[in-house]
C-alpha cells in the first residue's frame, strides 16, 4: 500500500538534481509554502507497485499540467518501486522535458535507484536540470 502525496513547495531550489542525504542536509535551508509557488512535490510513501500505477499516473499527470517549472518527486520513504511505475515515470519526464518543465528525483534506497536508472529516468531528470546550476569548470 502506498501514500501519494502532492504538495506545493519552493523547496526544489534547494535540493540536488538526483541523490539527496537524509534530513540533516536541508538543515540550514528555508523552505516557503504555497505562497510563491515554483514546484510541486510528488511524495510517495510505502511501496509503488502494480497497484498503485493508476494513481501514479494521476499524480504525476496533475502534477505536471500545473504552472510550476519544477516537479520534485520525492521517493525517499518509498520502500519499492516497480519498473513499470518507474517506467511511467521515465514517460511523464520526456513529456514534461517538451514543455521545458524541470524533474528532480529525490531517491535514498539504492533500489529504487537502480529501477530509475534502468528506466532512463535518472538520465532524463539530470538532463532536465538547468545548465546554470552547474559550476562552470576553472582553468589554471
Amino acid at each position: 500500500m502506498s501514500t501519494i502525496s502532492i504538495v506545493p513547495s519552493r523547496l526544489a531550489d534547494r535540493l540536488h538534481v538526483t541523490r539527496l542525504e537524509p534530513p540533516r542536509a536541508l538543515e540550514n535551508h528555508d523552505t516557503h509554502g504555497v505562497e510563491s509557488l515554483d514546484c510541486l512535490v510528488v511524495q510517495i510513501d510505502g511501496d509503488l507497485d502494480i497497484t498503485g500505477l493508476e494513481a501514479f499516473r494521476r499524480a504525476l499527470a496533475f502534477a505536471y499540467s500545473g504552472a510550476a517549472a519544477t516537479v520534485v518527486v520525492d521517493l525517499r520513504r518509498t520502500r519499492f518501486l516497480s519498473l513499470r511505475n518507474a517506467s511511467v515515470l521515465t514517460e511523464a519526464i520526456e513529456e514534461a522535458l517538451h514543455r521545458d518543465v524541470e524533474t528532480r528525483l529525490l531517491t535514498r534506497d539504492r533500489q529504487i535507484e537502480r529501477a530509475l536508472e534502468i528506466t532512463g529516468a535518472s538520465a532524463l531528470a539530470r538532463r532536465s536540470a538547468p545548465a546554470r546550476r552547474s559550476a562552470p569548470a576553472r582553468r589554471s
